[in-house]
């Protein structure tokens, strides 16, 4: 979790071809087992063929680090709010992570009607805010952007980024 994945590398990792990997995950897409976040870019062609990263919808099937689980949750939480604007309000939603040439990346970007409409990086305990918020910003014009943080020893907001704890965030969670 929170990692592309390559489908060239599993499948020389697992001794398939790409397009039997593609196949599998699409079967676990169906089966709602995990959900793809694709990169974001006007053109949605070529986000489509980028790497993707990939969630599980049970969290509790993510191994790993604290800071996995905890990107995961969010993931999840941000998909059902697009799916709530989807069904309540009629609006066309999609869940992105970005990243630039400079390998400088933000884990999610919401968009609503085809418009950028926030920023989430998810961080374990980091409480400083990531300066990759200024680069994507400047491209994307002002947004809501928030760096969530699990062990957060006090919030913080800036004109650009607000520093908020995890679950004050999922609690209030609105796009």
């Amino acid at each position: 979790m929170g990692s592309t994945v390559s489908y060239a590398s599993l499948a020389n990792d697992l001794q398939v071809f790409a397009h039997t990997v593609k196949y599998w995950l699409q079967i676990l897409e169906n089966l709602y087992v995990i959900f793809p976040v694709r990169s974001y870019h006007h053109n949605i062609a070529s986000s489509i063929l980028k790497d993707s990263k990939y969630y599980f919808f049970d969290t509790g099937q993510v191994e790993g680090n604290e800071g996995q689980r905890l990107e995961n949750t969010v993931a999840c939480a941000l998909l059902a709010e697009l799916h709530k604007l989807e069904d309540t309000q009629g609006k066309k939603t999609s869940l992105h992570f970005l990243r630039d040439k400079e390998k400088r990346e933000i884990d999610f970007l919401t968009v609503v009607d085809k418009r950028p409409t926030c920023l989430v990086e998810v961080k374990w305990d980091d409480q400083n805010i990531s300066k990759n918020f200024n680069a994507f910003l400047k491209y994307l014009g002002p947004l809501p952007a928030y760096q969530i943080v699990y062990q957060l020893k006090r919030p913080l907001t800036t004109p650009q980024v607000s520093l908020v704890a995890a679950e004050d965030f999922l609690v209030e969670l609105k796009i």
